[in-house]
């Protein structure tokens, strides 16, 4: 396990030395928009000046939403609002030719990953309260599903947790679990995966994590060693330290507010992510319209270091470019993209300028 780690570390050490000698970074952003004619679209940002350019469009599907790219980075994944999982190629100009779709057995699918391996992909399904898994075949095509489970669970929040609604999926960095939120159950189901064989179950060490009642799991983000877990609470607005042993167990530790206690407003809070270098995580709210900073101190203790609202409005998504220089915030009511320098000493954020136009973006990978 110990080797496995290292080596997913180097690998990630390696992606962003290669980063840090490019002037510019390709990434992609997904969109909420519904037309049949929805595009996702190709953007590069200048690293010496955090200016961001339209590159180009890709059309084939309404809501290409959220957005996933293969560890190769040969593939991308992205949801569709028709309920499909779509696949594509990333050719060596970052453009995408479609390959293939698979249902997403389940409605309104709202967030999809890669497994480390790349061999399979996990599409979580937020009307449908359901989770399905995908092989990847030659090429980067999707597979009929080899994973389905229907989740039922309820919360106290009877408006938002009448039912369950899985919400976000990851695998932790060595493969050997895979963690799905429950928006609705208020659970983190957890899986022991398998990806030689394709096989996902139960974790008999922890078949589920139990978060607050009402708190509303809705992401979370994994440190480099798979030893920390960052879980965002929607419902709550709180973001929750925990800890993963090596039986993949998840144990809470600590509950930070992500907005001031003096907010009257509704907020949901929406994506969380960590800085390339590891030491800090951040959060994005939507009503407070902000961007919450945390250092991370260790052994489950964050201290909060900045919070952020120039000229962000709904921020659905947001992400930080390998370099760690530069954040962009996906303004889904603004149709927009903004640029906020990041300080790697500090984790503090400036913000830098409005970008460029996007309808209704809700996703941004790198």
């Amino acid at each position: 396990m110990i080797k496995t780690i290292s080596a997913a570390l180097l690998l990630l050490l390696n992606a962003f030395s290669a980063f840090a000698f490019q002037d510019k970074v390709a990434f992609y952003v997904g969109s909420q928009d519904k037309d049949p004619q929805a595009s996702i679209t190709l953007a590069e940002l200048d690293l010496s000046t955090g200016g961001i350019t339209v590159v180009d469009t890709f059309s084939h599907g309404a809501g290409p939403g959220y957005l996933a790219i293969s560890p190769n980075r040969k593939n991308l994944y992205a949801v569709s609002s028709e309920n499909k999982l779509m696949s594509f190629s990333i050719g060596t100009d970052k453009k995408l030719t479609f390959l293939n779709s698979q249902s997403s057995e389940g409605e309104n699918p709202c967030h999809v990953a890669v497994h480390p391996s790349g061999k399979m992909v996990l599409a979580s399904n937020y009307t449908g309260g359901s989770f399905t898994a995908y092989p990847v075949e030659a090429g980067g095509k999707l597979g009929a599903p080899i994973y389905k489970e229907q989740y039922s669970g309820t919360g106290p929040n009877t408006r938002r947790q009448e039912k369950s609604h899985a919400h976000f999926s990851a695998a932790t960095p060595d493969g050997r679990f895979v963690f799905v939120t429950d928006l609705g159950g208020d659970k983190i189901m957890n899986y022991a995966a398998d990806a030689k064989s394709g096989k996902l179950m139960p974790n008999p060490a922890q078949p589920f994590f139990m978060a607050k009642p009402g708190s509303g799991p809705r992401h979370f983000v994994l440190s480099a060693s798979g030893k920390e877990l960052y879980l965002l609470n929607e419902l709550e607005a709180t973001l929750t330290t925990c800890s993963v042993d090596k039986n993949g167990v998840i144990k809470a530790l600590n509950t930070y507010p992500t907005i001031p206690a003096d907010f009257s407003g509704t907020n949901t809070s929406a994506a969380v992510h960590l800085h390339p270098n590891g030491k800090f995580v951040y959060v994005s709210n939507r009503g407070h319209n902000s961007i919450s900073a945390f250092r991370i101190k260790g052994g489950g203790v964050l201290e909060k270091t900045d919070e952020q609202t120039q000229n962000i409005s709904t921020p659905r998504d947001f992400n930080i470019d390998p370099s760690g220089k530069w954040m962009i915030v996906g303004n889904q009511t603004g149709d927009n993209l903004v640029v906020y320098a990041v300080d790697p000493q500090t984790g503090k954020l400036t913000f830098k300028q409005e970008g460029v136009k996007v309808k209704l973006p809700i996703c941004i990978v790198f």
